[in-house]
């Protein structure tokens, strides 16, 4: 039904880890080793407001179970890349990168947005071997691409390509379990109006200036503060916002 079952060494080997166990093995497994305390993987996700689901196994109940430090030590572990996580990090980038700027060189009026979301997937997964998405493909072009979250079930990335729309994609592919989170915004045309250059230069002199801002030990509070403040000061040059940009941070314009 579902072909040949792998060896516990082969995962051994794959995630170069001690030892791999299959679910049935485990409680002979850990009695043999007489634990004083067995760890189990639950915590709170800041982002969604839900518990990751700790692990369970036929015997689990014969040992005592502490599942309220390892979630910790785990989030904490994952701050740090080793040079393969940072090597796999690059690959998916890089062909998330390729993908957005394959779907800028085919966009045109007409499309449905869902069509640069398939441009993208396609990409990724016969160039990169990405399978997944990181997350579900925001498409928004003209008026949607106002909405934060567009692209839900609710609103399925089905809008119009139009001449003169700006489009606003944020894609990500994924690999292994490794992560890209990338938007863009460009022209369906292919040309900026004035209006829309203005406004998508002040964004990247934020992005720009953030980038050299930023390094160890710097705040993440503060970047975002002088993203919004370069932001505000290109956004007024423009003449789009009037007055102190001192007065506009201080009212959070």
């Amino acid at each position: 039904f579902m072909g040949e079952v792998r060896s516990a060494e082969s995962f051994k080997e794959e995630y170069n880890v001690d030892e791999v166990m299959f679910a049935p093995q485990l409680d002979e497994f850990l009695s043999a080793l007489d634990p004083t305390v067995v760890y189990t993987n639950r915590g709170l996700n800041a982002d969604s407001g839900r518990y990751a689901k700790e692990a369970v196994f036929e015997g689990i109940e014969k040992f005592r179970v502490d599942n309220g430090v390892l979630y910790d030590a785990l989030v904490e572990c994952r701050v740090v890349k080793s040079t393969y996580e940072l090597d796999l990090l690059r690959h998916i980038n890089k062909i998330s990168s390729e993908a957005h700027c394959w779907v800028m060189a085919n966009a045109q009026p007409g499309m449905r947005e869902f069509q640069l979301e398939s441009m993208f997937q396609h990409w990724g997964y016969f160039r990169g071997g990405c399978r997944h998405q990181s997350y579900t493909s925001i498409c928004g072009c003209g008026n949607d691409g106002s909405i934060l979250h567009y692209g839900h079930a609710g609103a399925p990335n089905d809008g119009l390509l139009r001449d003169g729309d700006m489009a606003l994609l944020d894609m990500g592919a994924e690999y292994k379990c490794y992560t890209s989170d990338i938007t863009c915004s460009f022209p369906i045309s292919g040309k900026f109006t004035d209006d829309q250059r203005m406004v998508y230069e002040a964004v990247l002199s934020a992005q720009w200036g953030v980038m050299k801002a930023m390094k160890p030990g710097v705040s993440y509070v503060d970047m975002h503060e002088l993203a919004y403040r370069i932001i505000c000061a290109k956004l007024k040059d423009g003449g789009l916002l009037k007055g102190d940009v001192d007065a506009m941070m201080e009212v959070n314009l």
